[in-house]
């Protein structure tokens, strides 16, 4: 597998992600670690309170995500939405979407 297939490299697409549709900065997504190379995404960030998500921006969100992770194939809202309370457990989600596609 790529070097983007571990970790780091699912929170860096998870993040272009986020960044094109939602108006957030990389400031808010990593804390205060913005500029640390070995930053990691703040998991506790909320969709709807702490970066105000409405369901036309999950939809943006779902195709951004299928075209940063196109390994994963069509992604289904109704699957997804139980995992978009939380940037951690989006992450959480697709970590384990990605474990499986590279385990068959």
């Amino acid at each position: 597998m790529s070097g983007t297939a571990g970790p780091q490299g699912i929170a860096e697409r998870v993040c272009a992600a986020l960044l094109a549709v939602a108006e957030v900065t990389p400031e808010l997504l990593f804390a205060d670690q913005a500029d640390d190379p070995d930053r990691e995404l703040d998991e506790e960030l909320q969709f709807g309170d702490d970066l105000g998500f409405d369901s036309v921006m999950l939809m943006e969100l779902k195709y951004r995500l299928e075209t940063r992770f196109p390994e994963l194939g069509e992604l289904s809202l109704p699957e997804m939405l139980p995992y978009l309370d939380t940037v951690g457990s989006l992450f959480g989600y697709l970590t384990r979407r990605l474990s499986l596609v590279g385990a068959s």
